[in-house]
């Protein structure tokens, strides 16, 4: 079944309203209000069956020209049958709609699920591990983080102050680190 009602205005004139005699659902429905003309004012109701079912989410809409304003309604129980009120022109034109709506068809709407769904899937096999060629790949970045390291500490013995060692010990943690990231 359909899912959306179109209804044209201004097609044919001011005001005029065209729409499709009937219409039928199963769930909630949008209403596509498509205007082919100057802006105008469109009301909406559900007669006394279709509210005690389904509700709009407003029932005075404002359609800019050449634009389309999408109304929700809103089904709450079925089945059920009433018509929809279109109004243009604050009563220049009046249109009907039979809207009937059905129980929702729970087949329709099932999936179907075999057996293999309930055995376990294959799991992926895991990412290898880093081979020595990484280390291979990165070893000037190696060879120049530890000639970093002996430079502090060399600079820390000679200098004598805790501060030099103090730098040794945050290369030594940024070699760590480095390290780390490389052979991820």
């Amino acid at each position: 079944m359909s899912e959306t009602l179109p209804i044209h205005v201004n097609r044919d004139g001011l005001h005029h309203i065209d729409v499709a005699q009937s219409f039928e659902a199963d769930d909630s429905f949008t209403i596509a209000l498509k205007n082919h003309g100057a802006p105008i004012h469109a009301h909406l109701h559900l007669d006394d069956n279709l509210s005690e079912v389904a509700s709009l989410s407003a029932t005075n809409h404002y359609v800019k020209a050449d634009d389309t304003r999408h109304v929700t309604v809103t089904v709450r129980d079925a089945p059920a049958s009433g018509k929809l009120k279109i109004v243009t022109g604050y009563g220049a034109e009046t249109a009907y709609v039979d809207v009937e709506i059905h129980e929702r068809d729970e087949q329709k709407d099932s999936i179907p699920v075999d057996e293999s769904l309930s055995k376990p899937q294959r799991t992926r096999s895991p990412e290898p591990k880093p081979s020595s060629s990484a280390l291979m790949k990165n070893l000037p970045l190696v060879l120049l983080g530890l000639f970093a390291l002996v430079l502090a500490f060399g600079a820390g013995l000679v200098v004598d102050g805790g501060v030099a060692l103090f730098g040794a010990l945050v290369v030594l943690v940024g070699l760590g680190v480095a390290a780390y990231f490389l052979l991820q």
